[in-house]
């Protein structure tokens, strides 16, 4: 059990509040009585939540009889089983149950105007409302007896743990008179009342038979009804805080709290934005400048050439020169590695060619034999080239090839 405030509301208007420690307890002796606002300031001062107590003349206590196998469709039932018990439009009836031995079901109902009056004023002040319960299912019983409490304007009883009412002192002869529930001697009847004389009138209501020797003990007590509030009890399983009156999600609150972070957000965001923007028109003017100084440039090497891409015009006039895009050259590295190897032997060369973009060397080479032509592709090799004999064939006594030397690299 958490901390919690108590509230009810009067007949004024006002509240009427006291605050339960976590051991179902009261933290003081004394109730507090104040406006919407000062209830909504309590609680938020201990950061507690709210139980309700309704005035129990608005809110009526039934059982029903269900069927074990129907119970799993209690909410679409209950609602038929009141039809023939309540004035006002069912639609407009809110009701909280609970399923009891058997097929039996406890159940508490109330109209959606009454709870609304009471409830929607704490809500629009952001108050944590978490249980609501008629006033009367709050009342301490002892051994399984009776509490009535007698109040300038209302009688308040609790029957039993699921069952109770509050009616007008006017009424109450009447209805105390006609209760059938049976009490033994076990029991106990508390009457609860501020002044004798109210207790006296009290006692006399009681129904005659447990007025009797074999009837319950009645115990008469000065008080008021703080004084039986329990707040063990106010935990009841009949909390009518639940279907179209159950708890939201607190949005007001949250954004509320959360208005001014989020408008700094926004505004940072905004600020953002905009120097983004500037940053972009900024470098943007800059491109432009730059491309028109590239265009000036390309004019004056270029006077006829159109404008457009000037970077991509000089690098294709660039490649079109000869020699523009050509590596340096290496004939002489490979003629060299040739001529070192041919110091001996009958090995002649008829004629070559040299090949720059492929930057290799064409030799059409004449020797004595095929041995002879092999033995200078080797000795070439080992200069670190690479050689290649090709179309190699015979001329009378001698043998013709093409050899293709290239940089062992390429």
């Amino acid at each position: 059990m958490a901390e919690k405030v108590l509230a009810r509301q009067t007949t004024d208007g006002l509240w009427q509040w006291r605050i339960a420690t976590v051991d179902g307890n009261w933290s003081s002796d004394l109730y507090h009585t104040g406006d919407d606002e000062a209830l909504v300031e309590a609680a938020r001062a201990h950061n507690l939540p709210v139980t309700l107590l309704l005035n129990g003349s608005d809110v009526a206590c039934s059982r029903a009889q269900i069927e074990a196998k129907e119970k799993r469709h209690l909410a679409k039932l209950l609602p038929y089983e009141l039809e023939e018990k309540v004035i006002d439009n069912i639609d407009d009836i809110h009701l909280a149950f609970i399923s009891l031995n058997g097929d039996q079901v406890a159940l508490t109902y109330i109209a959606d105007k009454s709870i609304e009056k009471a409830l929607q004023p704490l809500l629009d002040l952001s108050c944590d409302v978490r249980i609501i319960l008629p006033d009367y299912l709050t009342l301490r019983t002892e051994n399984q007896g009776v509490t009535f409490v007698l109040e300038e304007h209302r009688l308040i009883a609790r029957l039993d743990n699921y069952s109770g009412f509050a009616i007008e002192p006017s009424l109450a002869p009447m209805v105390l008179a006609e209760l059938k529930q049976e009490l033994d001697f076990t029991a106990t009847v508390n009457l609860v009342a501020e002044s004798e004389e109210q207790l006296a009138r009290l006692a006399s209501w009681l129904p005659a038979a447990w007025r009797g020797e074999n009837g319950p003990e009645v115990s008469q007590s000065v008080g008021g009804i703080w004084d039986w509030i329990s707040p063990s009890v106010a935990s009841s399983e009949l909390n009518l805080r639940c279907g179209k009156f159950s708890r939201q999600l607190p949005i007001k609150r949250w954004y509320a709290a959360w208005k001014t972070p989020l408008i700094a957000v926004a505004a940072a965001y905004l600020v953002a934005i905009c120097v983004t923007f500037f940053q972009y028109q900024s470098a943007k003017s800059e491109q432009k400048n730059i491309v028109a100084t590239m265009n000036d440039v390309y004019m004056q090497a270029v006077p006829k050439g159109r404008p457009g891409d000037p970077e991509g015009r000089l690098e294709t006039l660039v490649k079109g020169i000869k020699g523009g895009d050509v590596k340096t050259s290496n004939l002489m590295v490979l003629l060299a590695g040739v001529a070192d190897t041919m110091t001996s032997g009958s090995i002649s060369i008829s004629s070559f060619r040299y090949n720059a973009d492929q930057r290799e060397l064409l030799m059409n080479i004449e020797g004595s034999s095929f041995a002879e032509l092999e033995t200078l592709r080797t000795g070439v090799e080992n200069k670190g080239l690479k050689a290649e004999l090709l179309r190699v064939e015979a001329k009378g006594d001698r043998q013709s090839a093409r050899m293709k030397i290239v940089e062992a690299s390429e």
